[in-house]
């Protein structure tokens, strides 16, 4: 098979036109070529090949970022986030004579949100009722954790990630008196006696929520359990705390967030593995992307080795994929990022690797200058990886797939058109230098 090669260093003089290149003037381009005709062109006729898959699971421990709440969403249906951590103190020593005031949670915000904050959350604190261990070390986003189905706490709050640092959740005085007489009467000395008495806590929206998903910080500084105590004194009393917090443990991690969806009767119901794939031609002419819960857009180009039937020699110079997620499909509420992660899998889906040029990973950007109206573009050069396809001897069903960054703790989404719109459909330019072409 004839190789096509890529190159980036050749100066490109582009002409539009299709795979029919009749109509194309030789240009000469100069001692590049070593005098030899060149032609260079613009092609864009690619079939662009877009579906929608879902990983069965993505891991969602080892994040700094706990996430909590719970929104409908028009495309995914009910999103909801629920987090899970061990809270522990870095020493266990109090004094003898010490006596509980009261404890409390605080969650520091870390400014992240998705969807409408101005409407009332629920926030339900849970004892959880098992260690929080799993077999491999890792947790997923489908992980869970046996917990009490009654409330410790309940703390209803419209969320204000934007101006406020912290929320303040009281928990009740029989709660803390017990962590708090344990550790200062020496019955509890380290974790593994801790666990015995508590294992931790998970943190649930409101089942009826429909508000928004927010992020808080896992930082020991910003976030923990908080008892509040004193030494008794002749004349003032000193006031000091107790914090428990969420400590960074590589071998046994201490949080993680489960993040999910429910929507029934939807043709995303139909991606149950995640070998399966649904092409964008049969869902409406659009392509699904959500961080936390796994979707992802997965790109393949069918067509690319007809780029052969040109005669002559061949250099690709560039590559660009253009994708475009609908107007209606984003707002203030419903942000997109402007950038997107792209990685490589295989025909069942699995990663293989991330896509670098140069030594840096590839990611998709969005050109505001090609939209129209306000209308977003992204943006992806995948010159190198058209190089590989076209350059591949195997015939091999594999692809690459574009998702949001921050995918295992966040739940940022962006709706693509596929490849069959009317107004616009994901396209390929290819920029094609020909020469030593046959006569």
């Amino acid at each position: 098979m004839r190789k096509v090669t890529l190159s980036f260093s050749i100066f490109a003089l582009i002409l539009a036109c299709s795979l029919d290149t009749s109509e194309i003037p030789t240009l000469e381009v100069g001692q590049d070529f070593a005098d030899s005709n060149v032609r260079v062109i613009s092609l864009d006729s690619f079939t662009v090949a877009v579906s929608t898959m879902k990983f069965d699971s993505i891991i969602t421990s080892g994040a700094d970022r706990i996430l909590v709440g719970q929104y409908i969403d028009s495309f995914f249906g009910e999103v909801k986030a629920s987090s899970f951590m061990e809270l522990s103190p870095l020493v266990y020593d109090l004094p003898s004579d010490a006596e509980l005031d009261s404890v409390g949670l605080v969650l520091g915000y870390d400014r992240y949100f998705y969807s409408d904050t101005t409407q009332i959350s629920n926030l339900n604190i849970h004892l959880l009722t098992d260690d929080l261990r799993s077999d491999d070390d890792i947790f997923y986003n489908t992980s869970k954790i046996p917990f009490d189905s009654i409330p410790l706490a309940t703390y209803t709050y419209v969320p204000e990630p934007q101006d406020e640092d912290s929320l303040f959740i009281k928990l009740p005085f029989e709660f803390g008196e017990a962590l708090f007489e344990g550790i200062r009467d020496d019955d509890i000395n380290d974790v593994e006696e801790l666990r015995e008495t508590f294992q931790g806590i998970t943190i649930k929206p409101g089942d009826a929520d429909n508000s928004s998903i927010i992020g808080f910080s896992s930082d020991a500084t910003r976030s923990y359990l908080r008892f509040f105590y004193r030494i008794p004194q002749e004349f003032d009393d000193d006031e000091e705390t107790l914090d428990f917090v969420i400590q960074i443990d590589p071998i046994e991690p201490k949080l993680f967030n489960n993040i999910q969806n429910d929507l029934p009767n939807s043709v995303l119901d139909t991606l149950i593995d995640q070998e399966i794939n649904l092409p964008s031609p049969e869902s409406n002419n659009l392509s699904f992307i959500q961080a936390g819960t796994g979707y992802a857009s997965r790109i393949q180009f069918p067509t690319i080795k007809q780029l052969f039937d040109i005669p002559g020699q061949g250099t690709i110079l560039s590559a660009t994929l253009r994708l475009k997620p609908p107007p209606s499909t984003y707002n203030d509420n419903l942000p997109i990022r402007d950038s997107l992660t792209i990685v490589l899998v295989n025909q069942n889906n699995r990663i293989t690797e991330q896509l670098f040029f140069g030594g840096e990973p590839v990611f998709g950007r969005i050109n505001e200058e090609l939209g129209e109206f306000n209308e977003l573009i992204y943006e992806i050069p995948i010159g190198v990886y058209v190089d590989r396809e076209l350059n591949e001897t195997n015939l091999v069903d594999d692809a690459f797939i574009v998702y949001p960054p921050e995918f295992g703790q966040s739940v940022d989404r962006v709706i693509l058109e596929g490849e069959e719109g009317n107004d616009f459909k994901a396209t390929l330019v290819l920029t094609y230098a020909i020469y030593d072409e046959e006569e």
